[in-house]
């Protein structure tokens, strides 16, 4: 499909306002009409502002089933008192509905990319089909040892989805290896896991140094910090994504700096579940890839990506008593270009250029939050909620116009989470 977005406010362009073209997949041009163009959709982009649509470092789709029902409660009790219990009665169908309901969330509040880290094998793969969404997917893994039955199931599992997803022609997916944790996962088994995810050129994507408990338990058994422990184990020998990384030494962040690692920030996930606040400040002055994301809903409540823009930037300024330690133009190039790059996408996605692809939302400049308009990443990072968005387009397909979801009935997902969580 070829669409012209008139007289749109570019971000990435000090906010001049341009022609946008898109064809098939990706952007045609900007400013300059392609030859022989010949639009099929039209938007008025004269009130709107354009950016690239964020990506969502990590999360758990499925996981909105749970929204707002196991809240005000320790780490220790929220995972394995409230939450495992009902993974382990969920059904393939209920995921797949729990997807399409963040999904829902997620194309209204400006989401395009994600990376995530599922239960339910293929279920993730059909909604991004289905919806139109971008993303990373990564089967949760545990295990004891390389012979444990289950882990193998597990692993296996994982390994199968790549093939389904073939076919899913309309699935913009990747894939990677999503050992859930060094507490759950057994030390022959991560190694089993490093080692499938070099020989298959997988990435790896893992909680990580996300409590103190966690962090306390390790020294204790392997002498040494989570971040150093897999390490060792070579879970870092290939690209990987570390969600949380709240505590960490000075040793940690000399192996975090190494090319190829991302850690993902989840303000509000740890902040609700007391689980403190990840060095954003010194990650970045250190060179470290930091990304954001919201974490699961059944943790964070909600999956809008603005709303963790303030949050991350706000609770880093508290947090170190200094106003200057994260600005809004750092923490939009931590939503997008170090996303984009977790993501496994820096080079094909996340710029408004010719020839990139067609990931790209429109934001309402006339709404009441964003005047007056002095200084629109200012806008971005402190002012917005995440509702100004007004059109999301993926992979050149618009999957919200107008407000409007295109892809996604909203009505009859609204109709199976409510029969969904009466088994819960």
């Amino acid at each position: 499909m070829n669409i012209l977005i008139k007289n749109v406010r570019l971000l990435e362009e000090s906010g001049e306002r341009k022609d946008l073209y898109i064809s098939g997949s990706r952007i045609a041009g900007v400013g300059e009409k392609p030859e022989g163009f010949v639009p099929e959709v039209t938007i008025d982009g004269s009130h709107r502002l354009c950016m690239p649509g964020l990506v969502n470092g990590h999360t758990h789709a499925y996981m909105s089933v749970f929204r707002n029902y196991a809240d005000d409660l320790p780490f220790e009790e929220w995972l394995f008192g409230k939450i495992d219990p009902l993974e382990s009665r969920m059904t393939p169908e209920q995921a797949y509905w729990g997807n399409m309901l963040s999904f829902m969330e997620m194309i209204r509040t400006g989401t395009t990319c994600f990376i995530d880290m599922h239960m339910f094998p293929q279920m993730c793969v059909k909604a991004c089909a289905d919806s139109g969404l971008r993303a990373l997917i990564t089967r949760g893994l545990v295990g004891a040892d390389r012979n444990d039955e289950g882990g193998l199931r597990r692993l296996k599992e994982a390994l199968d989805e790549i093939d389904y997803a073939a076919s899913k022609p309309k699935a913009h997916v990747r894939f990677g290896l999503g050992p859930h944790a060094i507490y759950t996962c057994g030390e022959d088994y991560l190694r089993f896991v490093a080692e499938t995810a070099a020989d298959r050129g997988l990435p790896i994507n893992m909680h990580m140094a996300e409590t103190r408990k966690e962090y306390g338990d390790c020294l204790l058994e392997h002498g040494m910090s989570p971040v150093a422990y897999v390490q060792k184990l070579g879970l870092l020998d290939v690209p990987a994504i570390l969600a949380h990384c709240v505590y960490l030494t000075d040793e940690d962040m000399e192996i975090l700096r190494a090319p190829g690692i991302s850690v993902v920030t989840n303000p509000a996930s740890n902040m609700k579940l007391g689980n403190g606040f990840a060095p954003v400040a010194r990650m970045l002055k250190e060179g470290i890839c930091v990304c954001l994301g919201t974490d699961g809903a059944s943790s964070n409540n909600a999956l809008n990506m603005f709303r963790e823009l303030g949050l991350m930037t706000l609770s880093q300024k508290g947090a170190a008593e200094d106003s200057l330690v994260l600005t809004a133009e750092e923490t939009l190039r931590i939503a997008l270009d170090n996303g984009y790059r977790a993501a496994g996408l820096a080079e094909e996605a996340g710029r408004i250029e010719a020839g990139k692809l067609a990931d790209l939302i429109l934001l309402d400049e006339e709404a009441p939050n964003f005047q007056p308009k002095h200084n629109w990443k200012a806008a971005l990072a402190y002012s917005s909620t995440g509702y100004e968005v007004t059109d999301t387009i993926v992979n050149g397909e618009i999957l919200m116009r107008d407000r409007q979801l295109t892809t996604i009935d909203e009505e009859r997902v609204n109709a199976e989470i409510a029969r969904a969580v009466k088994d819960f």
